[in-house]
């Protein structure tokens, strides 16, 4: 039963991939981005762009070629702007011409100033990186990247977390093992899920301060090379918390301490204002009213999710959607997510289930 649930899954998924691509080789979607989505402010998020394979692959980690591919699709089809403009343009400025559209990075990686701002330099693309600021200038990292380093380059055979054993023995079941417990962790409040991650990558052979070596694809940003991007004109930066913490999961006092020295170090390293906010995960339920309020307070003009759709001049600019572009995601779903259409069907199937309290602009 489990093999044909499997085999169903992939159909769908199969079915799914013809189906974006048979629309995506009409003019349909940039019609419809031109006409039904004109005023609408599009905003896009990566996190790594790697230059070689992973063993272990990571979603938020798409391949340099693809990232380039995909830079010269917008650059075509849109009006790339700095987030912060896109916010200060006036419903008339965004009439004429093709719809704007901003580039995110979240984390901070240090193959953002290796792999993908060579790029956007090169088509005059500007882009905003929001900076886990507790991690700059450090060997550390994000503590899912810590965990895929260490089953990638551990020599045990099995690993037993929580009474369970996983085999080690072949790259398919490090896979395995890796992601079930990234995915348990993840629930967790930030100083436990930090003492599991430090248990595991010990049980793994490894100090869990060593930190990682210079050419790793997790390594976070430098201050010199914040600096560099921002001087560019470019890039522009925000605070996306002091240690990558769910905020949502923390007393109202720990998140003033996430928000407040993430802002600050953010103004410290470019020397300029930090005005932009990235929530940690970033779904409905990472983040509260009282979230809201300490930014507002911080002097925070808009704060980002993770949450799929447009966004228009009444969008509410603390919960500000934005597409997550996946590693494995086709040149023709690249598509079908920026021009709407994918969030569109989906919102449409949210209706149909006539879901208690959500609507067509709203459920994401």
């Amino acid at each position: 039963m489990e093999h044909t649930d499997k085999r169903i899954k992939l159909l769908s998924r199969e079915a799914k991939e013809r189906l974006y691509q048979g629309i995506a080789i009409t003019r349909l979607p940039r019609f419809l981005n031109r006409t039904l989505f004109q005023k609408a402010h599009t905003v896009i998020t990566y996190h790594g762009v790697r230059n070689t394979d992973l063993a272990i692959p990571d979603e938020c980690f798409i391949a340099r070629d693809r990232f380039i591919s995909q830079m010269l699709y917008i650059k075509q089809h849109f009006t790339v702007v700095p987030l912060s403009q896109a916010l200060a343009m006036g419903v008339s400025q965004r009439r004429a011409g093709p719809p704007i559209l901003s580039i995110t990075f979240d984390d901070g990686f240090q193959n953002v100033y290796d792999n993908a701002f060579p790029v956007l330099k090169d088509l005059g693309l500007p882009a905003t990186v929001f900076l886990v600021t507790g991690l700059t200038d450090t060997a550390g990292t994000i503590w899912y990247c810590a965990l895929n380093h260490a089953f990638t380059e551990t020599k045990q055979r099995s690993i037993v977390w929580r009474d369970r054993r996983f085999d080690l023995t072949n790259p398919r079941n490090r896979v395995h093992a890796c992601l079930t417990i990234q995915g348990i962790l993840k629930e967790m409040p930030h100083d436990a899920l930090v003492r599991e991650v430090e248990d595991i990558i010990s049980s793994l052979g490894f100090d869990p301060g060593g930190g990682l070596p210079e050419n790793s694809p997790f390594r976070i940003l430098n201050s010199r090379d914040i600096q560099e991007m921002h001087k560019s004109g470019l890039i522009e930066f925000g605070a996306h918390t002091h240690t990558h913490s769910i905020l949502s999961l923390l007393s109202e006092e720990a998140q003033e301490q996430e928000i407040k020295s993430s802002i600050d170090r953010v103004r410290e390293v470019t020397g300029g204002p930090c005005i932009l906010f990235s929530y940690p995960n970033g779904e409905a339920g990472d983040f509260g009213e009282n979230t809201r309020n300490l930014l507002i307070r911080n002097n925070i003009q808009c704060s980002v999710t993770m949450m799929r759709g447009p966004n228009y001049p009444d969008t509410d600019r603390f919960c500000y959607r934005r597409y997550g572009i996946e590693s494995t995601m086709s040149d023709y779903k690249f598509m079908m997510n920026v021009h709407h259409i994918v969030w569109v069907k989906r919102s449409i199937s949210r209706m149909n289930k006539q879901c208690p309290g959500q609507d067509f602009a709203t459920n994401h």
